[in-house]
């Protein structure tokens, strides 16, 4: 353990040269792939003319975000937990001979998210994260004889009051939105955004707000939502470890133990199990005579709802032409996205001179997959 960093991850220390120039290199990107920060105005007055990008955009986290890039993604629960605040609202319909009204009910609340503690441009203060989404409710999804229209969505905070927001059914998307008074012939779950248009307002989700809804005939009914304080009687998932998934797959290490280890999950496609996934983890270790040592397993799981978020899997090690000898087992658990609890059980008949590891011990995140940024 005398070498500077030795063995801690060593073949994610490979990349971090690449690191010294990553600055001009991002100012291209952005250039070429972020989401244009032009006024609405001049988007709207554009030329209907070619542009200069014949090739579609490389993977990146959405620089507009709210809400962390590891939080959720499609589809959004379709049943409302946790806290919750409501109004019912008189909403315009359509029908065969003219228009009615139906009544909808409108929910909001939170969904706790990844929560690392790191700043963030969303989350100056890297406090915790959560999701705010709205459900919009029919009494009855199966009268087909008239079809509500979607309110209209409206947002007051801070000095800004019924600022226009974005309405998306999917998560963290950059365009994507939900038009008012487009038909909507069955109930459905939103996620409030932002629109990624320079001198548009950017709301903060977490924070206190008023939801503003217009329903037909100019009604606007007013939802207060207090700022997102979770608590673990409120908000339990807010402070459980996260679940194992894509963006669990990183380079980690301990600088104390001069270890590194990698994680992969990988989508294990088959007829009967088509999302069954893979955790795989690589640890790099030192034998009793300081030589590299390798610890490697692996194990399937399927998703669940709320996410896995802890795994047991077997372990082995490698010997002279590839042999494997089983060393023991590993127990994983991803406090959040920067650290990663591993739980040593070794083997009682490991050969001399393999290294023996016990108890609990925290690994920092190292480096992210790129368009996998977990927050």
């Amino acid at each position: 353990m005398n070498q500077a960093l030795g063995l801690t991850a060593a073949l994610a220390l490979l990349a971090i040269p690449a690191l010294a120039n990553a600055g001009a290199a991002q100012d291209t990107l952005l250039s070429r792939y972020d989401i244009p920060s032009r006024a609405h105005s001049a988007i709207a007055a554009a030329p209907k003319a070619s542009g200069t990008h014949s090739a579609p955009g490389t993977p990146m986290a959405n620089a507009y975000r709210n809400y962390p890039p590891s939080c959720a993604s499609y589809p959004l629960p379709d049943k409302p937990s946790g806290t919750t605040w409501s109004a019912t609202v008189p909403a315009l319909a359509t029908t065969s001979v003219g228009t009615t009204i139906e009544n909808l009910v409108v929910t909001v609340w939170r969904v706790p998210c990844s929560s690392s503690g790191q700043a963030t441009p969303y989350n100056a203060s890297g406090a915790k994260n959560a999701m705010t989404l709205v459900r919009i409710d029919r009494a009855d999804d199966s009268l087909a004889t008239q079809v509500p229209l979607r309110p209209r969505l409206l947002f007051s905070q801070g000095t800004t009051t019924f600022g226009v927001i974005r309405v998306a059914a999917e998560p963290n998307t950059a365009l994507s939105e939900a038009a008012y008074a487009s038909a909507m012939p069955g109930s459905a779950t939103y996620v409030l955004e932002n629109y990624p248009i320079t001198g548009m307002p950017q709301f903060d989700y977490k924070t206190a707000f008023k939801l503003s809804v217009i329903g037909g005939a100019g009604t606007m009914v007013d939802i207060n939502v207090p700022a997102y304080d979770p608590t673990s009687a409120t908000y339990p998932d807010a402070f459980a470890p996260i679940a194992i998934d894509g963006y669990a797959a990183a380079q980690w290490y301990n600088a104390a133990r001069n270890e590194g280890v990698i994680v992969q999950v990988a989508e294990n496609f088959d007829g009967a199990h088509p999302t069954r996934r893979q955790l795989i983890i690589d640890l790099l270790t030192k034998d009793a005579a300081g030589n590299p040592f390798w610890i490697v397993g692996g194990t399937a799981f399927d998703p669940v709802a709320g996410g896995v978020r802890s795994l047991d899997l077997p372990v082995s090690y490698l010997t002279t032409n590839n042999g494997i000898i089983e060393w023991g087992s590993i127990h994983v658990v991803l406090t959040n996205c920067n650290r990663m609890d591993l739980s040593f059980t070794p083997n009682q008949t490991l050969a001399a001179g393999v290294p023996v590891i016990t108890g609990t011990i925290s690994y920092d995140r190292l480096l992210s997959a790129n368009g996998m940024l977990c927050e």
